[in-house]
């Protein structure tokens, strides 16, 4: 979806679509900024279903490497848990980032 303001672009490691905007968010008109925010609150309704599936996913790593046989399995394992780990802290940083920058605000008007 792209507006000339905003669009959603997919960000394939993360696995959701991430709201980018093109002018400063005070520039928006009020309806501009309702549109937004729904857009925003749809992305973040998306973010804790991909956690969890992240999380199944770092858990299977987990069982296989408990049963990892030699070096290049085991340090191969580690690298997907680490990516996982790292996908996982981004999707929080980004809910993160667009409660406090886009919903939040909205909230205590």
């Amino acid at each position: 979806m792209s507006h000339l303001w905003y669009e959603l672009i997919y960000d394939e490691r993360l696995g959701i679509e991430r709201p980018v905007l093109h002018v400063a968010y005070d520039q928006l008109t009020l309806e501009q900024q309702d549109e937004f925010e729904m857009v925003c609150q749809r992305v973040c309704a998306q973010i804790p279903p991909q956690i969890k599936l992240l999380e199944q996913a770092y858990m299977d790593c987990y069982e296989r490497l408990k049963q990892a046989d030699g070096d290049e399995a085991f340090y191969e394992t580690m690298e997907k848990m680490n990516d996982i780990s790292s996908r996982i802290c981004d999707l929080n940083v980004l809910f993160l980032q667009i409660e406090g920058s886009f919903l939040a605000s909205r909230a205590h008007t």
